[in-house]
């Protein structure tokens, strides 16, 4: 770790959300360093699945980045949902809601919807200008593109994702969406993932937030090649098994990011006594952008994805 890295100087804070009769309460941690402005907040594992590569990314920023290159402040929550990251599941299993569709919460709500207050209340509600919400795709996919929102495309374009896309339209209910209407710029990641890739995307990451809050003022103009510009993508398509089976991927992590030509193989669903094929995925497209893809054999229900996949515009 560099010496004197912001790392070291964080000042953390814990807050509790009601859970389960043998939890009590779950505690959040909410990390602040610096002072004055502009004000930063780098989020993540609102979905547990997603959680440990997030995290990763904001540590190895955190301690790669000395105390004196930190003009401004910020605040930390690298894992929001600790009780779905506990599960590595997308949702906590008290209530299987969404927290990133919840906001602004309620107190007197399900589990996620208190939690969603909680993270409004302690965190979100305080000055924030800037936030980077980061989400990947974690235990079971690896994607590769940013959620570029109005007003945040400076932000969005000094990540450095491969693709680039039009923000969610959810109003106030996710993260993002409830700082930006409360006045801050916002982007929402959605790279990387389990792997042998996985260090390598952390690292694109922590280097796309220094380099944007290098720009955006919270730290000093970062010493830092400017990345290829996101290409941008279209409408998302995605592909899902009709049956249960075994999935057999073609494209593994390398095809993350990828443009292909029409016709291209993705992977192949297997009858799991056999391992005869019962379908083969294709890509749909002249230029078949591959946002996200399972890299590895899995046991898959009806249903259930196996890409997302996408036109370049």
């Amino acid at each position: 770790m560099l010496a004197d890295a912001i790392i070291s100087h964080v000042r953390w804070e814990t807050f509790y959300v009601p859970a389960t009769l043998a939890t009590g309460t779950i505690p959040v941690r909410h990390g602040i360093v610096g002072s004055g402005g502009p004000v930063a907040l780098l989020a993540a594992s609102q979905h547990g699945d997603e959680g440990p590569w997030g995290t990763r990314a904001i540590r190895k920023l955190l301690e790669s980045t000395p105390l004196s290159e930190l003009t401004g402040t910020l605040r930390l929550l690298p894992v929001a949902n600790p009780m779905a990251m506990e599960e590595n599941s997308r949702t906590s299993h008290i209530d299987g809601e969404d927290v990133n569709m919840s906001f602004p919460g309620d107190p007197d709500g399900k589990h996620t919807d208190r939690l969603a207050y909680a993270i409004a209340k302690n965190v979100l509600d305080n000055p924030i200008d800037i936030v980077i919400d980061i989400h990947g795709g974690g235990s079971w996919c690896q994607n590769c593109f940013v959620y570029r929102y109005a007003g945040g495309e400076t932000l969005a374009a000094a990540i450095g994702g491969p693709f680039v896309r039009t923000g969610h339209e959810r109003g106030d209910t996710s993260l993002c969406g409830y700082a930006m209407a409360r006045g801050a710029q916002a982007v929402w990641i959605e790279m990387g993932g389990a792997g042998a890739r996985e260090e390598e995307w952390a690292q694109r990451i922590a280097t796309g937030m220094r380099r944007a809050l290098g720009k955006l003022g919270v730290m000093t103009p970062a010493n830092l090649p400017e990345p290829e510009p996101a290409r941008e993508s279209g409408a998302s398509h995605s592909i899902r098994t009709s049956m249960p089976g075994l999935y057999l991927p073609v494209l593994r992590e390398d095809g993350v990011g990828a443009v292909i030509p029409k016709g291209t193989e993705i992977g192949h669903l297997l009858d799991p006594v056999t391992n005869d094929v019962i379908e083969t995925y294709t890509a749909p497209f002249d230029q078949t952008v591959c946002l996200l893809l399972r890299p590895t054999l899995a046991v898959m229900e009806g249903g259930e994805m196996v890409a997302v996949l996408s036109t370049l515009v």
